[in-house]
């Protein structure tokens, strides 16, 4: 599964930094860059997220670039829809995840997002769960770490949020950081699975408005 988070705006040049800077420092190396342009995709061979030629590429590029790596590890996509930043990260490699909990704070804390999702290990059956009975639109159920914005914070049910006993849950900027669990394994065992039962069951009534 992947984790995947928007931004409220197109990235900035200063966003786009962050990112490739916290990948570069995180994840394994890339070895191509994948350039999508109007009329056909080049390719570049690289060994750096923060690559000259494909930062240059990105601010003159209008769709986005994907950073490849050896199979198995990450191939992020960071992408620019209807003037707003999106990135997605496979989440697993092996007994490896690449989101951590420190990454995930550090995009909560340093750009404009939207939102965050960092799905679990094995959660496919929650998923099925959520597609029959979805909380949102974004955010049909809980995951391991989730950010919402301010207007999805508030129609998840605001600061009633945190009389929820079964996630440990923050203020960042005008949103809500949520983590459900200690790691993205809890939910391999009957304990972690019966978390996020409860979990789910104590989030107070989605608002429309």
């Amino acid at each position: 599964m992947n984790t995947f988070f928007y931004t409220k705006k197109a990235f900035s040049e200063k966003e786009i930094l962050f990112i490739l800077n916290l990948c570069d420092e995180l994840l394994p190396p890339p070895k191509t860059a994948v350039i999508t342009q109007a009329n056909n995709v080049k390719e570049l061979p690289i060994t750096s997220y923060l690559d000259k030629e494909v930062l240059k590429a990105f601010v003159r590029n209008k769709y986005g670039i994907g950073y490849e790596s050896d199979e198995g590890k990450p191939s992020i996509r960071i992408t620019k829809p209807d003037g707003r930043g999106f990135v997605s990260i496979p989440s697993i490699k092996r007994e490896e995840f690449h989101i951590t909990k420190k990454i995930a704070l550090h995009l909560a804390e340093g750009l404009d997002l939207k939102l965050l999702a960092v799905p679990p290990v094995e959660f496919e059956s929650f998923n099925k769960i959520y597609k029959e009975n979805r909380r949102t639109t974004d955010f049909p159920g809980l995951y391991w770490l989730q950010y919402y914005d301010a207007q999805e914070f508030k129609k998840q049910g605001g600061n009633a949020i945190f009389d929820n006993p079964y996630i440990n849950a923050q203020l960042i900027k005008d949103g809500i950081f949520i983590e459900v669990g200690h790691s993205p394994y809890d939910f391999q065992t009957p304990e972690g699975e019966a978390l996020m039962i409860k979990a789910n069951a104590a989030m107070p009534p989605v608002v429309n408005y």
